[in-house]
């Protein structure tokens, strides 16, 4: 169930109720990070970064709205920016790095679905990843996600028929 915030914790009053409210979401916020992000410091970060501003900006949050997708926009905001930011950097990225590391076979092994399936993810365009982690992978309604990607619900319902048929495709080796 989304979390929500009763109307009385707008008030400055339980500033201190909505932090622990934001807080309590750290775990959701987690595991939207690592969906977005590789390296486990990055993930942190952005955590990290996310609850900064919220809990700056708790005086935009509006009462009887879900936190849960206020504070994943932010996030989905945070992670848009940084990735743009990256785009205009020339040093390497932790790809280029992750290459040149030897890694155990009983590790290869284990890891080798996971890096089909996050290779599967690249291949996809960003609209179709951010809908395909926010609904299936996350769990947030139709609603939930269209207010995340400010957008209406059948944008996201076509998003995520697209996306569905795009993955489909890069699994069947055809072009979408």
């Amino acid at each position: 169930m989304p979390a929500r915030l009763s109307p009385s914790l707008a008030q400055p009053a339980c500033s201190a109720r909505f932090d622990q409210e934001v807080l309590d979401l750290r775990p959701a916020l987690v595991a939207f990070a690592r969906r977005l992000l590789r390296q486990e410091a990055d993930v942190e970060d952005l955590v990290q970064e996310t609850i900064v501003k919220a809990l700056a900006a708790r005086h935009r949050f509006r009462e009887g709205t879900n936190l849960k997708a206020w504070l994943f926009t932010i996030m989905r905001n945070s992670f848009n920016t940084r990735w743009r930011r990256s785009r205009r950097e020339t040093t390497p990225g932790s790809e280029v790095i992750e290459l040149g590391a030897v890694m155990p076979s009983t590790q290869a092994t284990d890891l080798w679905a996971r890096q089909a399936l996050e290779r599967l993810m690249k291949d996809l365009s960003p609209a179709h990843r951010e809908i395909l982690i926010l609904i299936p992978v996350m769990g947030l309604g139709y609603e939930d996600a269209a207010e995340v990607c400010n957008c209406s619900i059948g944008t996201v319902k076509s998003r995520l028929n697209r996306a569905r048929m795009a993955l489909a495709a890069l699994v069947g080796g055809s072009e979408p």
